[in-house]
């Protein structure tokens, strides 16, 4: 009787796959609602600060034209990095399970590769009063961006202050003054409030309430519909809060080299069946315009 390759394998595979493919779409994405996501065949991507030109003079009367030129800043570079796990069904297993516990398993399997996507574009925000920086080589959130053209600007609170009207406030009017790497006003849209599970309550008071939370006096809510709340479950902090431009007009990206991949093979020793997963990805931030926060009071 010939051998056989992988029969064992192969015969777990599409049903112990099916049940990870359908628990990872039964999540919807919390990432790509935020993060440009683009696809990547190279090692890495790399992205290039650049000012434009600064704002036309006055000409005297019989002088020439003044001359102005792009200025170049620094560079960000997103290098993709691997991620792999497995696990191994024995042949005993196989043959006893009454309980379910193979579709345990490939359910865990699938709650693995969520976390770690996750987590990872998370990280990018919930490290940016820290150690997550942007092109200009500053932490993301910070009260003294370098521009280009001189002069500094902020996207963060001037003192870190909790989710209320007066917070709102302040971060709104970063975006409503935000200027280019030359100083010039740069129309920049604040559309999403995003927030760890903790806040979602207060930011529900703040956005639908006709007259203003916790104000006796009856004032009109002005900040009533004014963001969109976004909710993302692994943001860290329970107090730090974040608004953001829609995509394409802020810098969040995560880049796809390999979309999670799948393999399976017969171990012939065990005579169990190997699964394993593998993806490639980077996560990180370009620039800071169109995303500013607060650490939280």
């Amino acid at each position: 009787m010939p051998a056989t390759r992988g029969a064992f394998a192969q015969l777990l595979a599409p049903g112990l796959y099916d049940i990870i493919y359908e628990d990872l779409e039964a999540h919807d994405e919390e990432f790509s609602q935020i993060f440009n996501v683009h696809p990547s065949s190279r090692a890495y991507e790399e992205d290039q600060l650049v000012a434009g030109l600064g704002a036309v003079p006055t000409k005297p009367e019989g002088e020439s034209i003044k001359l102005d030129e792009p200025i170049q800043g620094g560079s960000i570079r997103y290098t993709h990095q691997s991620y792999g796990l497995g696990f191994q069904v024995t042949r005993e297993m196989w043959s006893d399970d009454q309980f379910g516990i193979m579709k345990k398993v490939s359910g865990d399997f699938s709650a693995s590769i969520r976390q770690t996507i996750e987590s990872t574009a998370a990280n990018v925000i919930n490290n940016g009063f820290t150690t997550t920086t942007s092109i200009d080589g500053e932490t993301l959130f910070n009260t003294a961006h370098p521009l280009l053209g001189g002069s500094t600007y902020s996207n963060r609170a001037s003192t870190d202050i909790s989710l209320s009207i007066t917070g709102l406030q302040e971060i709104i009017l970063l975006f409503e003054k935000m200027v280019n790497e030359r100083g010039l006003l740069k129309r920049m849209v604040p559309q999403t409030l995003l927030i760890p599970p903790d806040l979602q309550f207060t930011a529900g008071e703040l956005l639908n309430s006709a007259y203003r939370p916790s104000d006796g006096t009856n004032a009109v809510n002005t900040m009533q519909g004014r963001l969109d709340v976004m909710m993302n479950r692994y943001l860290s902090s329970t107090s730090a809060w974040f608004i953001l431009a829609a995509k394409g007009q802020q810098w969040l990206k995560f880049y796809w080299r390999e979309q999670p991949q799948f393999d399976s093979q017969d171990d012939f020793f065990t005579k169990g069946a190997n699964f394993s997963t593998f993806f490639r990805f980077s996560a990180g931030v370009t620039y800071w315009h169109g995303i500013a926060g607060s650490d939280g009071a």
